[in-house]
């Protein structure tokens, strides 16, 4: 089968290794030859391939002409113009403070200094910063490039902490050399999984060209279904051969487990490529993506503001007035990876984008880390109690199936208030999503919106839920606005659950239920 890299984002390890590369020197060289600009941010989730098209850059720009033999910016690029490449990994500058920050910041520089010939001048990491920039272009004819990778890496960190503000006036400082030596840069590149706004990092990078929703470079980071099939058939077939599906079938759960991301609301869907290179290595399906696990302020982010998950509509400003001390929650999710573009309408002089789960990897993996994070429930009695639920819908007992989700909320600490009714909403959600009922919460019908639409192969659950209320009230608005009835032909079994939740014991108070 094909050699599948893993473990590596360089560029010459993988060429030379003669692993897989997917060709996107294409796109690449649209940024890179200077017919659109010299100066780019693009923001996309972790685990993209961000790291990969630096290392990519990086040799292109040294005129490494040998690793690139067969792509197809090999006979479009002059390689007889080569230049000095700074490349900054902040990946590797975290800290507990702007001291420990800064240090790292140093630290990397030195090694730069001493990897390109330069020397380092004492003083602060942004006067350090600029110097170099300067005498690396002056002692290669004026021109350099430079590449920054991660560029939020030190501030993520430091979201919902005291010293948020403090990490981002040293990074603001730090990154306003590029300005000021942009008459220096033969070309810049920047990436980074958030896109804060301008105002807030890159203040004085008024000349930054933002393509993170670009239709250009949509492509750019991830796998289209083409290339997946044309780059990894050997191990597609081998995988089939596996778990005994042709190719067809083979692919569509490579599809379901992985695809989905979208970057720009009318670009081609694309897969997560560590997942799918992970999935081809191993031949085998597993959440890889979230092998490092959902990042705890995220989690914390949306317990304290809980939100419907399964489908958001946010504006277009959402996602440029992004600050550090004041995080837009959705415009987090879509960044880190864990929504994506579903669709976009005008509204007006507005934008409005749908977002949702890209795919089931996310799905699953995220509502384990939700619905354990609400809970506070333990590996083992989770498992236990999702064991229990699956149990009850298969023997279509909605009693059990509620005494077991009782143990979910049982577990609340007490020093959290849960004065709303979203957040039960969003426990129920995440919890029936992990037991693979293909649930839908807030759904619409044409009389309103039922709380939670709960599908089964036998059955479907119509959910209303009432916070410090009753459960009669539930049910009878369920039947008074029809909120079961377009489900009436389906030809399954239609149950419709009123359920009432009490704040004060923080857990369900009161069920009915009725066949309808």
């Amino acid at each position: 089968m094909e050699k599948i890299a893993t473990d590596t984002y360089s560029f010459e390890r993988i060429r030379e290794g003669g692993f897989v590369y997917v060709d996107k020197t294409a796109i690449l060289k649209t940024l890179a030859d200077g017919s659109i600009g010299t100066q780019f941010f693009i923001a996309r989730p972790r685990r993209f391939g961000k790291s990969l098209a630096i290392s990519t850059l990086q040799c292109l720009f040294e005129g490494r002409r040998e690793l690139f033999k067969g792509l197809a910016i090999e006979p479009e690029w002059d390689w007889t113009k080569t230049y000095p490449v700074l490349k900054l990994d902040m990946g590797s500058c975290q800290g507990d403070t702007v001291a420990a920050i800064e240090e790292k910041v140093s630290l990397m520089l030195c090694k730069e200094s001493s990897r390109l010939g330069v020397p380092l001048y004492n003083g602060s990491s942004s006067s350090q910063f600029d110097m170099l920039i300067t005498d690396l272009a002056q002692k290669h004819g004026g021109k350099m490039v430079l590449l920054v990778d991660e560029y939020d890496k030190p501030l993520l960190g430091h979201l919902g902490k005291n010293d948020v503000n403090d990490v981002r006036d040293f990074l603001k400082a730090f990154y306003s050399v590029i300005k000021t030596n942009e008459g220096m840069q033969r070309f810049a590149f920047i990436t980074g999984v958030s896109k804060f706004s301008k105002v807030s990092i890159f203040s004085d990078l008024n000349n930054l060209n933002e393509f993170s929703m670009d239709a250009r470079v949509a492509t750019l980071f991830g796998y289209t279904h083409e290339e997946v099939k044309a780059n990894f058939p050997e191990s597609l077939a081998a995988l089939g051969g596996k778990l005994g599906l042709d190719a067809e079938a083979t692919f569509a759960k490579l599809v379901q487990w992985y695809d989905g991301y979208m970057f720009e609301e009318n670009a081609e869907p694309v897969f997560n490529p560590v997942s799918v290179g992970k999935c081809l290595s191993s031949q085998k399906f597993d959440p890889y993506w979230f092998e490092t696990g959902t990042p705890s302020f995220l989690l914390k982010l949306i317990e304290k503001d809980p939100v419907d998950v399964d489908r958001i509509e946010v504006s277009q400003t959402a996602f440029s007035v992004y600050e550090p001390d004041a995080p837009e929650l959705m415009a987090i999710f879509y960044q880190t990876g864990y929504l994506t573009i579903k669709g976009a309408r005008d509204d007006g002089e507005d934008r409005i984008y749908e977002l949702g789960f890209p795919n089931y990897e996310v799905r699953k993996a995220f509502c384990e880390s939700l619905s354990r994070e609400f809970s506070r429930l333990g590996a083992g009695e989770h498992s236990s109690l999702l064991s229990q639920m699956v149990g009850a819908l298969r023997n279509d007992d909605v009693n059990d199936m509620l005494d077991a989700l009782s143990c979910f909320f049982a577990n609340i600490p007490a020093n959290i208030t849960v004065k709303r009714e979203k957040y039960y909403q969003t426990l129920f959600y995440s919890v029936f999503v992990l037991i693979g009922a293909r649930t839908h919460a807030e759904c619409w019908t044409n009389r309103g919106r039922v709380d939670a639409v709960v599908e089964t192969p036998c059955g479907i659950y119509v959910f209303e839920f009432k916070l410090n209320g009753t459960a009669e009230e539930a049910l009878a608005q369920i039947k008074e606005k029809g909120y079961h009835e377009k489900y009436l032909r389906s030809g399954k079994k239609v149950t419709l659950a009123g359920v009432a939740f009490d704040s004060e014991m923080r857990n369900l108070s009161d069920r009915r239920i009725e066949t309808a």
